[in-house]
C-alpha cells in the first residue's frame, strides 16, 4: 500500500518531469564515462599501460566539485532553481558534444579540459536539483520522493552501463559522447516542464565568493572535532574513507586488469558497473528486510570484510561470469556498508552538528579518492606493482578495517550523542 502511495507522486507533472529528466540524464552519464575510458585506452602515451591517464579521470571529475561546490551552492541559493537545472543540462549537452571534435583535434588534454568544465556545470546542477525537490512535493512525502529519485539513479546506472558498454565497444567512443549529449538535451526539455510555485526571490550573499569557502573550512574543522569526540561517528567515517580509498584504486586498476586479461575494457567495465548496481539493489532490500536484528557495527564489519574479500577475489578471477558474480556480491556488501554508516552518523551526531560531520565526510572522501587514484596511477605507470596486486592491496585494506571494527573498543558503542553540550 505504501509503495502504491509513493507511485502517486508521479501524478504530479512537475515531479514526473524531474524524475524522467534525471533518469535520462544519468543513463547518458554512463555513456560519457565509458566513452572517456575508451579514449584514454586508445590515445594514452603508452597504450599498453594507460595508468597515468586513467588516474586523471577521477581528478578532472572530482576536482571541480572540491573547488567550486561551495561557491555554486551559495549562488544557486539566490537564483531560479528550475532555470539553473535547464541551463546546466543544456550546457552539459553542448560540452559533451564538443568533446568529439576537441578530442579528435586536441587529444587527451583537450578532452580532459572539457570534462573538467562538464563537472563544473555539474557543480551547479546538483545543489539546484536537491533544492527544488521540497518545492515540488509536500514535506511529508520527501522521503518517498527521494527514494524514487534514488531508484531512477539505480535503474539508469544499470541500463546505461550495459547499453553504453555494448554501443561504445561496437561503434567507438564518438557514439558515447553523441548519445549522452542527446540525453542532456532531452533532460533539459523535460526539466523545462517543471512548474515551481512563485516565491519571494532570495537575495544572494554579499560575500558570495569568500563566505562559502570560509563556512566550508569552519564546518570541516568543527566536523573533525565532533567526529573525534564520538567513537561511533569516527568508526563510521573511517569505514567510508576506506571504501573511497579502494574506489580510487579501482578507478585505475580495474580497466588495466581487464585489458591485460584480453577482455573488452569498455564493455567489461560497463557490465561490472551494472552487476554491482544490481547487487546494491539487493543489498538495500536485504537490509530493509533483515537488518534490524543485528547491531550497526556487525553490519559495518560485514560490509567492509565482504567488500574487501570481493575485491581480492576479483583480482584473482579468470572468467567473465566470475567477474560479474563477484561484482554483484561486492554491490550487496557496499550497499549494506553505505546505508548503515549513514544511519550511524545520523543517530550518533546531534542535529545541530550533523551537517558539519557530513561535510567532513564528503570533503575527506573526495580528496582521498584523488590521492588513491594518483598513487595507484603512478605505481602502475612505473611498474612498481601490477593491477591485480593493487586491487588485492585495496581489498586487504578494506578487510583490515572490517576486522578492526569487529574488534572495536567499547568506546565506539557509547550512546552519548556527539555535538551535544
Amino acid at each position: 500500500m505504501r509503495g502504491a502511495a509513493s507511485l502517486r507522486l508521479f501524478h504530479d507533472p512537475s515531479f514526473r518531469a524531474l524524475w524522467l529528466g534525471q533518469l535520462v540524464s544519468i543513463f547518458g552519464d554512463r555513456f560519457t564515462y565509458l566513452a572517456l575510458l575508451a579514449v584514454v585506452v586508445e590515445r594514452a602515451h603508452t597504450p599498453g599501460n594507460p595508468a597515468a591517464e586513467l588516474a586523471l579521470i577521477p581528478l578532472v571529475s572530482f576536482l571541480p566539485s572540491i573547488l567550486f561546490s561551495p561557491l555554486a551552492g551559495a549562488l544557486v541559493d539566490g537564483w531560479n532553481t528550475r532555470r539553473v537545472l535547464v541551463v546546466s543540462d543544456a550546457a552539459r549537452g553542448v560540452i559533451v558534444l564538443l568533446l568529439i571534435p576537441a578530442t579528435l583535434r586536441g587529444g587527451l588534454p583537450a578532452a580532459f579540459a572539457l570534462v573538467f568544465i562538464l563537472y563544473l556545470a555539474n557543480s551547479f546542477f546538483l545543489p539546484a536539483r536537491s533544492a527544488i525537490l521540497p518545492d515540488l512535493v509536500p514535506a511529508d512525502r520527501l522521503v518517498e520522493a527521494n527514494s524514487l529519485a534514488t531508484l531512477a539513479g539505480v535503474i539508469a546506472t544499470i541500463a546505461g552501463s550495459i547499453a553504453g558498454g555494448a554501443a561504445i565497444e561496437r561503434w567507438g567512443w564518438r557514439i558515447g559522447f553523441a548519445l549522452d549529449a542527446v540525453t542532456y538535451f532531452v533532460s533539459a526539455a523535460a526539466l523545462a516542464l517543471i512548474r515551481v510555485p512563485a516565491k519571494a526571490p532570495r537575495a544572494a550573499a554579499a560575500d558570495a565568493v569568500g563566505r562559502p569557502y570560509r563556512a566550508l573550512l569552519a564546518d570541516v574543522r568543527e566536523g573533525a572535532r565532533v567526529t573525534l569526540a564520538s567513537g561511533r561517528a569516527l568508526g563510521a567515517i573511517g569505514a567510508i574513507v576506506l571504501l573511497w580509498i579502494a574506489g580510487g584504486t579501482l578507478h585505475v586498476a580495474v580497466p588495466l586488469l581487464l585489458q591485460r586479461r584480453g577482455a573488452g575494457v569498455v564493455s567489461g567495465v560497463g557490465t561490472i558497473l551494472a552487476a554491482a548496481a544490481c547487487g546494491m539493489v539487493i543489498g538495500t532490500l536485504l537490509l530493509a528486510a533483515r537488518g534490524r536484528g543485528r547491531s550497526s557495527w556487525t553490519r559495518i564489519a560485514w560490509g567492509l570484510s565482504g567488500t574487501g574479500a570481493a575485491l581480492a577475489a576479483f583480482a584473482l578471477s579468470r572468467s567473465r561470469a566470475a567477474d560479474l558474480a563477484i561484482a554483484f556480491g561486492a554491490g550487496v556488501f557496499v550497499a549494506i556498508l553505505l546505508v548503515t554508516t549513514e544511519a550511524v552518523l545520523q543517530e550518533s551526531v546531534a542535529a545541530t552538528a550533523r551537517a558539519r560531520v557530513f561535510a567532513l565526510r564528503d570533503f575527506a572522501a573526495r580528496l582521498l579518492v584523488l590521492l588513491a587514484a594518483g598513487l595507484t596511477g603512478a605505481s602502475l605507470a612505473h611498474a612498481w606493482t601490477t593491477p591485480g596486486a593493487a586491487v588485492i592491496a585495496a581489498g586487504a585494506l578494506v578487510v583490515t578495517g572490517g576486522i578492526a571494527i569487529a574488534a572495536r573498543p567499547r568506546g565506539m558503542d557509547r550512546s552519548r550523542t556527539a555535538g551535544e553540550r
